[in-house]
């Protein structure tokens, strides 16, 4: 499995103008890891020759390019210029040499039906789909935050779609968010995945605002996500893709995604360990 980290786990530094696109990249570069998931909400001010030519200098690869939308169906008098953004999107996304593109990964409240969030996640794929035509593109629609659209509408879903070109971007912590077990979604969904987020929350203490639902963002493997047992899914399954970081923690930016990486690692390194050596530890995360 190949690592990559989301550039929403320093989402506070790229919006605020601390840090520049290219800048994360060069931080990414600095990590040492496989390359980088971009998200399109950072990118439009961008230098698009120059993020190109800083991919092929690092080395970096764009395991997958997030597209932006909105978290409702697109209303028909906004389908014409909601379906050019999302070609723009596209456009970049194979400028990039991204594998993947990625849709929804929306936290829905308790009050949004599981028919409006099958109703987004459908308009979405039926507008994006047309467009990646052609293209090296995978279309990953990321598993929803949602506790009334859960694993097995969703599994049901792409089975309904039956395209091989849409698969399912799958976020580690968004089942228990919307009150499933992770390993049990992860089971229902492991054989269309196409990419993962390593993303992990722990619930809020009094003082605390929550994130999504009851719970907020932590340095991975130090959560309520049980990630090895979602790594000997994905193991046994065969998944060789990418595992993207994504830290959304209350620590500081760089230490929390720093930590996590760490953790990241020893995670996938006990795994193999675990392969050759069952039952022998390598030691307990950060």
């Amino acid at each position: 499995m190949q690592v990559a980290i989301s550039m929403r786990s320093v989402h506070e530094s790229l919006v605020q103008g601390e840090m520049s696109v290219t800048d994360f990249l060069k931080y990414a570069a600095s990590l040492a890891v496989d390359g980088v998931e971009l998200d399109d909400i950072y990118l439009s001010d961008a230098n698009i020759t120059q993020i190109r030519e800083l991919l092929e200098e690092t080395g970096l690869k764009v395991s997958c390019y997030d597209i932006h939308h909105g978290a409702k169906p697109t209303q028909p008098e906004d389908r014409e210029t909601v379906l050019r953004k999302i070609k723009e999107e596209l456009a970049v996304a194979e400028l990039l040499g991204a594998q993947h593109v990625q849709i929804v990964g929306e936290v829905f409240k308790a009050e949004v039906a599981a028919l409006d969030v099958e109703t987004l996640i459908s308009d979405l794929v039926e507008m994006v789909l047309p467009a990646l035509r052609g293209s090296n593109l995978i279309l990953a629609v990321e598993n929803p935050a949602s506790v009334n659209f859960q694993s097995h509408q969703l599994a049901q879903l792409l089975r309904e779609i039956g395209d091989p070109h849409v698969k399912i971007g799958f976020n580690m912590a968004n089942s228990l968010v919307a009150g499933e077990d992770p390993e049990g979604s992860l089971e229902r969904l492991k054989e269309h995945i196409a990419h993962v987020r390593a993303v992990d929350v722990r619930l809020a203490d009094r003082d605390e605002e929550p994130q999504s639902g009851s719970y907020v963002g932590c340095v991975f493997g130090l959560g309520l996500v049980p990630l090895h047992k979602l790594f000997q899914v994905l193991q046994a399954q065969g998944y060789e893709g990418w595992i993207a970081l994504e830290f959304t923690g209350l620590e500081e930016a760089y230490f929390g995604t720093e930590a996590s990486l760490k953790n990241l690692r020893q995670s996938l390194a006990e795994l193999r360990h675990d392969a050759f050596h069952p039952g022998e530890s390598t030691g307990t995360p950060l």
